[in-house]
């Protein structure tokens, strides 16, 4: 059989019936954030999966979260929702390591439905599990929390806990982690490097974007010794003076 010839009429008629094939169908993401500062434990903790959201085309189903440990206090950051980046799988590492304050984080992207389904803290119970723990403690001690400071990080729940030896220094921070519905700001205290802004090559953690801005501290609390003439507490309500900005 010869080659076909459509005449113009045929040709419009063929065109719209291929613009009627139904397209690749866009995702259905879970949509959920978490912000949690008090009573996190590792086994316990679950994410809620109550509410899900349509994609756009090009976009896949992501979850992302962070978790924070500064002496015994633990705090949890994360969102679900839509992604505009590249599918990855899995990715958990710490960004600020022990000893001392840690914050480790989960991220991952998908493409298929309903992808983005973790609710529990299993990640990071793996990641604690092959890290090597410190038990070596310096005199030195600094105030520690986190969480938000008119709830969690009032004065009076905050603590001072000694220090390791590798980590000496007083940290004191506003972080903000802002995406999609997360919007939140918390306060964090505890023992470090030093004190410098711990996630100044972070500007995301996945789609969370991250803001950071240090909190004033005296010279003694920098250098890790605790002032005798003032709570422990102090470092917070002096730090809540430096205004947050984007």
């Amino acid at each position: 059989m010869g080659p076909q010839h459509f005449s113009p009429v045929q040709l419009l008629c063929l065109l719209g019936a291929i613009s009627t094939v139904p397209r690749a169908a866009a995702l259905l993401c879970y949509e959920a954030t978490s912000s949690l500062f008090r009573a996190v434990s590792l086994h316990d903790w679950k994410w809620l999966l109550m509410r899900s959201m349509v994609c756009k085309l090009s976009e896949g189903c992501e979850e992302t979260l962070v978790f924070i440990e500064t002496g015994t206090r633990r705090g949890v950051v994360g969102f679900k929702g839509c992604s505009p980046a590249s599918s990855y799988p899995q990715q958990v590492s710490y960004l600020v390591s022990p000893p001392g304050l840690s914050i480790a984080s989960y991220s991952r992207v998908c493409r298929t439905y309903l992808c983005n389904n973790l609710t529990n803290l299993d990640p990071f119970v793996k990641l604690k599990a092959n890290t090597p723990k410190s038990t070596a403690f310096s005199s030195h001690s600094c105030p520690t929390c986190v969480g938000e400071h008119s709830k969690d990080c009032l004065p009076n729940f905050v603590t001072t806990d000694s220090c390791p030896y590798d980590a000496s220094q007083c940290y004191s921070s506003t972080l903000k982690f802002q995406a999609g519905l997360l919007n939140t700001t918390f306060l964090l205290l505890g023992c470090a490097r030093g004190h410098h802004k711990l996630l100044a090559d972070y500007r995301h953690i996945g789609n969370i974007r991250v803001t950071e801005v240090l909190n004033i501290l005296e010279k003694a609390q920098i250098a890790g010794a605790e002032p005798s003439s003032r709570s422990p507490a102090w470092s917070i309500l002096s730090g809540l003076l430096l205004a947050f900005r984007d």
